[in-house]
C-alpha cells in the first residue's frame, strides 16, 4: 500500500533542479528521502555512467530511451516503491518528464510519444508522481549558470542553444499532458523566491 508522496522536480541543465530538491530534502528530514535519475541504484549508476559520461557512446535515441526506462524501471523497484510504502515521501532529481522533453523534443523523435505513455503506465503502475515541478529558465539564462559552476556537465548539457530549446519546450508539453499535477515555476528568480513556490506547492501536495 503507497503511504509517501513521490515529489519530482525537473527542468533543462542549470535551472537550479538538483540545489532545490536538496533543499526540499533537508527541510523535510527524516521523513523524505533524496534521489535522482538516471541512477539511484547500483545497477543503474551503472546505466547514468554510459548514458551521460561513458567512453561508449549510445548513438541510436531508441537505445537511449530504451536505457533510460531500464534504469528507472530498476529504480523504482529496488528504491522509490519500497520508500513511498514504508511512509516516506521521495524527491527525485529528475523523472520521465526528463526523457520525455530530451528523447522526444531535444533529439526530435516524436515517433517515440506513444511507446513513451505505454512505458510510463507499465513501470511506473500506480507509483507515478503525485506532483512535477518544472522549473523553468530561459535557455541563455540556464547556459550562464551551467558555465559557472564545476565541470561536472554531462553530455546534454554540451547541446546547442537550438536544442535546449526544444527541451524547454518538450518540459511545458509534458506538463500540460500531465495536467493539475504538473506545475511550471519560473526559475529564472532568485533561489528564495524559487523555493518560497516549491515549498506552497509541496505543502499542497501533503496535506
Amino acid at each position: 500500500m503507497r503511504k509517501g508522496k513521490l515529489i519530482v522536480i525537473d527542468g533543462i541543465g542549470g535551472c537550479g533542479k538538483t540545489t532545490h530538491a536538496r533543499l526540499l530534502r533537508a527541510r523535510m528530514g527524516k521523513s523524505a528521502v533524496y534521489t535522482h535519475e538516471p541512477g539511484g541504484t547500483p545497477f543503474a549508476e551503472k546505466i547514468r555512467k554510459l548514458l551521460l559520461h561513458g567512453r561508449v557512446p549510445v548513438t541510436d535515441v531508441v537505445t537511449e530511451f530504451l536505457l533510460f526506462w531500464t534504469a528507472r524501471t530498476e529504480h523504482m523497484r529496488e528504491r522509490i516503491v519500497p520508500a513511498l510504502r514504508a511512509g516516506k515521501n521521495v524527491i527525485c532529481d529528475r523523472f520521465d518528464s526528463s526523457t520525455f522533453a530530451f528523447q522526444i523534443f531535444g533529439e526530435k523523435h516524436p515517433e517515440l510519444t506513444k511507446l513513451f505513455w505505454e512505458a510510463r503506465t507499465v513501470v511506473l503502475g500506480n507509483y507515478k508522481p503525485d506532483v512535477y515541478i518544472i522549473l523553468d529558465i530561459p535557455v541563455v539564462a540556464a547556459e550562464k549558470r551551467r558555465a559557472g559552476r564545476k565541470p561536472t556537465k554531462d553530455r546534454f548539457d554540451d547541446n546547442p542553444r537550438a536544442y535546449q530549446g526544444r527541451v524547454r519546450a518538450g518540459f511545458k508539453t509534458f506538463a500540460k499532458a500531465i495536467g493539475p499535477r504538473a506545475h511550471i515555476v519560473n526559475a529564472n528568480r532568485t533561489p528564495a523566491e524559487v523555493d518560497k513556490e516549491i515549498r506552497q506547492i509541496v505543502s499542497n501536495v501533503l496535506k
